[in-house]
C-alpha cells in the first residue's frame, strides 16, 4: 500500500488491486495510470483516479501504448475506456512515470470521451 507520505502524481503508473469487480471491469492486480490532477489528489486524500492497463494488444484506438515502454517489462496499454475511482488503500507500488506525450494523448482521448459531441451545421432543423 502506499503511504501518503509518498504521494501521487498525475502520469505515475502504480500497482493497483482492482478487486472486486463486476460486469466486464478490468480486474485482478496490475498496472495502472494515475490520471487524477494533482489538485485532485491534494483535496481528495483517500481516493485517486485511475486507468488500468494491459498487456494484452486489442488493436483499439483508444488504447494507448505505455511509455517509456520498458517501463512493465513487456508492451502494455492504457485502456482509457476503464476509468476508475479506486481507495487509495488499493495501490501497491509507484512504477514510474509515462512521457508527457503518453499522458497527453490519455488526456485527449478522455476530454473526447466525456465532452458533448458537437451538432454538425448540415444535422440541424
Amino acid at each position: 500500500m502506499v503511504t501518503p507520505h509518498l504521494g501521487l502524481s498525475q502520469g505515475m503508473i502504480v500497482w493497483a488491486s482492482f478487486d472486486p469487480v463486476t460486469g466486464k471491469e478490468q480486474a485482478g492486480r496490475r498496472p495502472a495510470l494515475v490520471i487524477s490532477s494533482d489538485a485532485y489528489l491534494s483535496l481528495v486524500t483517500d481516493l485517486v483516479i485511475v486507468m488500468p492497463v494491459t498487456s494484452r494488444n486489442r488493436g483499439w484506438d483508444n488504447h494507448v501504448v505505455v511509455a517509456p515502454s520498458d517501463m512493465l517489462g513487456k508492451p502494455s496499454w492504457i485502456m482509457t475506456e476503464q476509468i476508475r475511482a479506486l481507495s487509495r488503500q488499493r495501490i501497491h507500488q509507484v512504477v514510474g512515470s509515462v512521457t508527457d506525450e503518453c499522458l497527453s494523448r490519455v488526456l485527449l482521448i478522455l476530454r473526447y470521451l466525456t465532452e458533448p459531441l458537437s451538432v454538425s451545421p448540415s444535422t440541424q432543423g
